[in-house]
């Protein structure tokens, strides 16, 4: 039927011909003037999401339809893009089409960072700038684990807002470890510790996520936190250590369990090193930042997270 388009490619008044996955289902309704039932989903793909509404051509079927679709489905259309109070693409059944894929190509879904390679490539290099010897080991530990590796490049850093794309995680870990080290140079604490708590405060968001169609947060973190899954994580790798010290994993552990802790209640332990404060200031000063990033010529936004309206125009250097 000719080529796919993006959502991020309709245009109002079009005909289009699209792949989008079911984010949610809106109910099923009578018609006001005829016999009859239309339903209504938000569907997307990687470039956003849209109203898709099916008009059905009779009860029955458009019933069965709607109760065999489910959230995370696949599904090929065509219809007219229009725009009354919202966007959103209309599908006839007396003209259009519509059917649930059974295979499909999840790329399409979940937005994926072009730059992952040369990421970890930064990540490699400043854990090889760590001199302690126990430091040292634990990341290896990690990062020259094969497997690790693939699964932490392609993690997504959450399932929604900031950094909710295939390679997330580590353009977050970058960050927060690049202004961990600076940070540390500022204030002249241990840099090796900083770096190495930057590069592992997250670490747990690897087993957090299950991608297909959409990121969706695993039962496990729902019930534990990704900050107990990175404690868990780091914790194990340290036993495997001979002679790690006593001190530096207690403090190393504290980092992490409490690097939320000044803005989340129901964190398990508040902080109480320095070293946990400049982690924690680097990972909210990078979330924060990405705020920043909108699309759109309006130089001012609303941001939820910040509770606040924002600037987000540039200043002329």
């Amino acid at each position: 039927m000719g080529h796919l388009q993006f959502v991020s490619e309709l245009r109002e008044g079009e005909y289009v011909h699209t792949q989008l996955a079911i984010r949610k289902k809106y109910g099923i309704r009578e018609y006001r003037n005829r016999f009859g039932k239309f339903f209504v989903l938000e569907a997307g793909d990687r470039t956003g999401s849209i109203l898709v509404k099916y008009w059905g051509r009779d009860t029955e079927t458009t019933e069965k339809l709607y109760e065999d679709l489910k959230e995370g489905d696949v599904i090929e259309v065509t219809g007219n893009y229009r725009k009354d109070e919202q966007t959103y693409i209309s599908v006839d059944a007396d003209y259009d089409s519509f059917v649930k894929l059974n295979k499909y190509d999840s790329s399409r879904f979940v937005p994926v960072s072009e730059d992952t390679e040369n990421t970890i490539k930064d990540i490699l290099r400043i854990i090889e700038s760590v001199d302690d010897v126990y430091m040292s080991k634990l990341l290896e530990l990690f990062f020259k684990n094969d497997s690790f590796l693939h699964d932490f490049e392609f993690a997504p850093g959450s399932a929604y807002g900031a950094y909710s794309y295939l390679g997330g995680l580590a353009k977050h870990t970058l960050n927060v470890t690049r202004a961990c080290a600076a940070l540390a140079e500022i204030y002249n604490l241990n840099r090796d510790f900083l770096i190495t708590a930057g590069v592992l405060h997250d670490i747990g968001r690897i087993e957090s996520y299950e991608v297909d169609t959409s990121i969706k947060m695993r039962a496990r973190a729902k019930l534990l936190g990704h900050t107990v899954l990175s404690y868990q994580m780091v914790e194990e790798k340290m036993r495997e250590i001979v002679d790690f010290p006593e001190d530096a994993r207690d403090a190393l552990l504290h980092a992490i369990i409490a690097h939320h802790s000044p803005i989340v209640d129901n964190v398990p332990q508040r902080i109480r090193t320095r070293e946990a404060y400049i982690l924690f200031y680097a990972d909210m000063l990078d979330l924060s930042l990405k705020e920043f990033e909108t699309e759109g010529e309006e130089e001012w936004s609303y941001s939820k997270k910040l509770g606040r309206e924002i600037y987000t125009g540039s200043l002329q250097k």
